[in-house]
């Protein structure tokens, strides 16, 4: 062995890679043990990388250096599947599927890259491939009953048609009922991580199907209920201690609706606690929030045992988890009991049928009669609360051109600034029934970073492309600032049936820009309804949808209506942010909570 090679293994063994690849390029310049050299190089680079990767999270700079580590070992498995993963956090998950074929092919039975892929294709809602791939993944490990109940929870991201609510109910229940059946266990639920989200955009109750998907984890992994030690202590003197837990206390609309509440509390009543699931931004929000806590925690994301201990070293006596389903991190914690009383609300507007969530807060003008019967937890209804939130309103920045915005000055613009996901197939009839009521409407969608969403909305609306054709644009994602210019510019927003906004109506009218609404029977669809009777201006919400586009037209092409709906607006919809009526009812409604201990 040359000495350059010597040298490099000394290096590599202290973990100085990039020096250590110099010495292996020294000794390819030599023409000195060239496939050795070649290997080790590799080795160095692929090491480069997994510092990149799970050390400094600099994801670009990791996928280089296992770019280059291919290029000196082409079947560097770990390498090709790093890669492949590094495109995937980079939001280039078409590019990662050629390079997990290739290492599987290189290895046929290795899980892990089985797994990825499932998962790969599963984001890209390619699900027959990803059922495909966990059917291989089951071949090579007929114990893994992770990849079997996650094969049972796959659905489509964006509602093809509208039967499919039902459909896709059906097959799960089947699904789940084979699972149960099976006897499979699960080790840890956080290696193939599933759970409920897409479903709560479908317009129809979740409780008994939230139920069941609990049920199942819980049979197949009981540790997911584990119990706190303290628990079994007396409870804490003095003030009530109370932990707010996300994934998102940053820039994020979780983060907006709960930074005024970890503001506003009551510190002569309690101690906040705010709980990072993983490290968030560090941006002005994350800033604000951490700022205004008694307390700062991270917790790793990922382990659920270490992440219970931590959680559970803080002796809470309530746990206020911001939003349960929107990531699987906060969804398996929540199935242990980490605190004496714990809760969510709305941040995901669903109940989480799972048994340790205790209550659901809400407001008495989102529910109906029926609501507790939509419920899990017990529901919790805080007064006449137009929205559940210190909201901060935002800052109106200066108008913008709709030219810098990337639409058409002469069209009216009918904005409907959701995310994908929240279009359900009923939306198609309203935009078809605008397009017909005025010949100059655009509907304007914002389009994802997930380019298949996009299409797959395209694909839906092809049902009515003779009169859509032209009249649905798609514009790219903005700067929060552009975004609100765009609210601004719009003549006006259309809320989503079935799932509406709250974050984005609260924006919208912020910006003075009427939302024209239609609520429905879940909590879900009655967001901007609520705002609007907390408002006491009832004069865009529509009893269907032929009156949702009659009214959205009327706003647009009379401008006396108009004039009405943005006066009234603007002189109405100041009680909508920080409210402190809100936080006293969530501080009475606490301690009300933890008295019943």
């Amino acid at each position: 062995m040359s000495k350059y090679l010597a040298e490099a293994i000394q290096l590599l063994h202290s973990h100085r890679f990039l020096e250590a690849a110099e010495q292996c390029q020294k000794a390819l310049s030599k023409k000195q043990n060239v496939l050795k050299a070649r290997l080790l190089l590799a080795t160095c680079y692929y090491s480069q990388g997994v510092v990149h990767l799970f050390e400094s999270k600099l994801i670009q700079d990791a996928a280089d250096y296992f770019q280059l580590a291919i290029e000196e070992n082409p079947r560097h498995t770990d390498a090709i599947q790093n890669l492949a993963g590094c495109l995937v956090e980079l939001g280039r998950q078409e590019e990662a599927i050629p390079l997990y074929r290739r290492a599987i092919d290189l290895e046929p039975k290795r899980i892990s890259i089985l797994r990825d892929l499932a998962i790969c294709y599963q984001r890209l809602d390619r699900l027959d491939e990803a059922s495909a791939t966990l059917q291989a993944l089951i071949q090579a490990d007929p114990e893994n009953g992770g990849a079997v109940l996650f094969d049972a929870l796959l659905l489509k991201s964006i509602i093809p048609h509208p039967e499919y609510p039902e459909q896709i109910r059906q097959r799960i229940q089947e699904k789940l009922q084979a699972f149960d059946a099976s006897g499979l266990s699960i080790t840890d639920p956080m290696s193939l991580p599933a759970n409920y989200f897409f479903l709560s955009y479908h317009g129809l109750c979740n409780k008994q199907i939230h139920e069941k998907i609990a049920e199942s984890y819980l049979r197949a992994t009981p540790s997911l209920s584990w119990r706190a030690p303290h628990l079994d202590a007396p409870r804490n003197a003095g003030r009530i201690r109370i932990g707010i837990a996300s994934s998102f206390l940053y820039n994020h609309s979780i983060g907006h609706t709960t930074r005024g509440l970890v503001e506003m509390l009551d510190r002569s009543r309690f101690e906040v606690i705010v709980i990072h699931l993983g490290n968030p931004p560090s941006d002005e929000i994350a800033k604000a929030i951490n700022a205004a806590a008694d307390r700062v925690v991270h917790v790793p994301y990922g382990d659920l045992q270490n992440a219970r201990e931590c959680i559970a070293a803080l002796s809470l006596d309530i746990l206020f988890w911001q939003d349960i389903g929107m990531e699987p991190f906060s969804y398996f914690l929540a199935f242990a009991r980490l605190s004496p009383v714990q809760l969510t609300s709305f941040g995901h507007p669903d109940t989480t049928g799972i048994p340790n969530v205790d209550y659901f807060l809400s407001s008495s003008l989102y529910e109906t009669a029926a609501e507790q019967h939509d419920y899990a937890e017990k529901l919790i209804l805080v007064p006449n609360a137009g929205t559940l939130s210190y909201y901060h309103r935002p800052v109106t920045p200066p108008a913008a051109s709709r030219q810098d915005l990337g639409l058409p000055d002469e069209a009216h613009v009918y904005l409907c600034p959701q995310t994908l996901f929240k279009l359900h197939p009923d939306m198609d009839e309203l935009f078809l029934e605008i397009v017909r009521l005025d010949a100059k409407a655009i509907i304007v969608l914002i389009a994802p970073s997930q380019t298949h969403m996009a299409s797959q909305i395209e694909q839906r609306l092809q049902k009515h492309a003779a009169d859509l054709a032209g009249r649905v644009r798609f514009i790219k994602r903005l700067s929060y600032k552009k975004y609100l210019q765009l609210l601004q510019s719009a003549d006006v927003i259309l809320d989503t049936l079935h799932f509406n906004g709250q974050n984005t109506s609260l924006e919208g009218l912020a910006v003075g820009t009427p939302v024209v609404t239609m609520p429905g029977r879940l909590q879900r669809a009655r967001h901007t309804y609520g705002m609007y009777r907390a408002m006491n201006f009832m004069e865009l919400i529509a009893k269907d949808k032929t009156d949702f586009a009659a009214k959205a037209v009327a706003v647009v092409c009379d401008a006396d209506f108009r004039t009405h709906c943005r006066a009234s607006i603007a002189q109405l919809s100041g009680q909508l942010y920080q409210n402190q009526a809100f936080v006293s009812a969530c501080e009475d409604a606490f301690t009300d909570m933890f008295n019943r201990i």
